[in-house]
């Protein structure tokens, strides 16, 4: 049996198509997975974005809510002297006007200098300090029952926020005489008050 060799003239013209149709589909094999890695990726970022954006719009949304809650409650202790500065002027004040009122046999006090306060329980500042200014008053008093309404008259009147952490009461002479103007008890009262106000030392302005 004769061998014959093969005759490539005419299948070259197959092959070469062949090949390109292999280039062509491999480059568009490429080419799709470029493009869809592309866009997987832009997906991911707009994603990303969309998801920044909605959480900045929830936040802001959030601040307005709590901003329409409290707003009005942080202003009134700020007119009420608890936020801010503190009201020094207006507790001797106060003090001078009840003392009157009640007629207190005798009224001295002192107010040390301001400094931060550490309460002995865990408190979030959120950028805010407290801060305490002691207060030491020294009474006296006809009966025990004009200290409690110092104390009622300097609620009314006094802006800001105390606390009293001790009172002590002595006797003066052996009986009580009820006479205007005559001291029976003499009192030592410490009380604190106590302001809020930015830790930067920024002024608060609203």
């Amino acid at each position: 049996m004769d061998k014959k060799g093969i005759d490539w003239s005419i299948l070259r013209g197959s092959i070469i198509l062949f090949c390109i149709c292999l280039l062509v589909g491999s480059g568009l094999i490429g080419g799709a997975y470029y493009f869809n890695s592309k866009l997987s990726k832009e997906l991911k970022r707009n994603k990303s974005t969309f998801q920044s954006i909605s959480q900045r719009y929830l936040d802001v949304d959030q601040e307005e809510k709590l901003l329409h809650d409290y707003f009005p409650q942080f202003v009134a202790l700020y007119n009420k002297g608890v936020i801010g500065s503190e009201k020094r002027l207006n507790w001797i004040e106060a003090l001078r006007q009840s003392g009157e009122e009640i007629k207190l046999p005798g009224l001295q006090y002192s107010i040390d200098s301001q400094e931060v306060f550490t309460p002995d329980f865990p408190i979030n500042h959120s950028g805010y300090t407290l801060y305490r200014s002691n207060m030491e008053l020294n009474l006296g008093l006809l009966h025990e029952g004009d200290l409690f309404n110092l104390l009622k008259y300097i609620d009314k009147t006094a802006d800001g926020a105390y606390t009293i952490s001790e009172c002590t009461f002595n006797m003066i002479g052996n009986e009580i005489l009820m006479e205007k103007g005559r001291a029976n008890i003499s009192a030592n009262c410490l009380l604190h008050w106590i302001t809020i106000d930015l830790a930067s030392g920024a002024r608060i302005e609203i």
